[in-house]
Formats: structure tokens, C-alpha cells, sequence
């Protein structure tokens, strides 16, 4: 699959986007800086609350409200992280493209962006009493797997 795509990846990182965060002093640099501070902004997040799910923290707040309170946190540290990551990617898309950690990562940011979305969102905004607490649990476990894997996969493409 991934040898139908290498048109593409070339194609990207051609760009004029591409060219210039490659041949620029600062601005890879400033990108992958902000991308760290996004990752680590959103994954606390989704650590906080899959934490208050295993009823281990906040137990004085139910879990909707904190979903809400971490919404706003949660949020930007992904569309930071999604921004700054295109920008990283559009430079060495052709790199990324050989790189079987960046396949894994693809793979998984694919799998967690949907669940975010949809069944973390669903276990956060239910009802205690509407969902068994094994759901809620697996849910919160499933979402932390998924993104860290995104993470530890990401990291990994520096050593392959």
C-alpha cells in the first residue's frame, strides 16, 4: 500500500511549504518545539481524565464535568500538536514515507482520532449509572494506548 503512496509524499514534501520549513534556520525547529508542547498539553489531558475514570483522581467531580473542564486544554493541545505535525511532515514527508515507526504512528492516529470522538466522548458525556464501569474503564484504557502510541511511534521515527 504505502508504494502507492510515494508519489504523493514526494509531492509533499516539494512543495513550497515543504521547501521552506526544510531550508529554514528556525522554523523546523520552532515547529517540533510547539508539537512537544502540544503533546504533552494533550495527552495530560487524556491521562487526567482517563485517571478520573479509574476513579484515582478529582473524585469530588464527576466525570462529564471534568471532561468539560479539560475540554479546552485537551482541544488545543491536539490541534497544536495536528498543525505543527503537518508542518514537521510536509518537510520530510519523503523521510517519513521509508519509515515503518511513522506507519505505525499513521496507523494508530488513525485509530485514536475517530475513538476520541466517539466512544471516549460517549463514555465521558454518559450518565454514570447508563454505562457499566468495565465500559468506562476499557474505554479510558483503549484512548491512552492509542495516543501514546501516536506519541511513542512518533518519537520513534528519529531512530529508524
Amino acid at each position: 500500500m504505502w508504494d502507492h503512496l510515494y508519489p504523493y509524499f514526494l509531492w509533499i514534501e516539494n512543495t513550497r511549504l515543504g521547501h521552506g520549513i526544510r531550508e529554514s534556520k528556525w522554523t523546523f525547529t520552532l515547529a517540533e518545539v510547539f508539537h512537544l508542547f502540544g503533546i504533552t498539553v494533550f495527552l495530560g489531558s487524556i491521562l487526567v481524565l482517563a485517571l478520573r475514570i479509574f476513579d484515582l483522581v478529582l473524585r469530588e467531580k464527576g466525570v462529564a464535568e471534568t471532561a468539560r473542564e479539560l475540554m479546552p486544554w485537551s482541544m488545543s493541545g491536539l490541534l497544536l500538536t495536528l498543525v505543527t505535525g503537518t508542518l514537521l511532515f510536509t518537510s520530510e514527508a519523503v523521510k517519513c514515507w521509508g519509515n515503518v515507526a511513522f506507519h505505525y504512528k499513521a496507523l494508530f492516529l488513525l485509530m485514536a482520532l475517530p475513538f476520541q470522538f466517539t466512544a471516549l466522548r460517549l463514555v465521558t458525556r454518559a450518565d454514570r449509572q447508563s454505562l457499566p464501569p468495565i465500559v468506562r474503564k476499557l474505554t479510558a484504557l483503549v484512548a491512552v494506548v492509542l495516543w501514546f502510541g501516536v506519541a511513542v511511534f512518533g518519537r520513534a521515527i528519529f531512530f529508524f
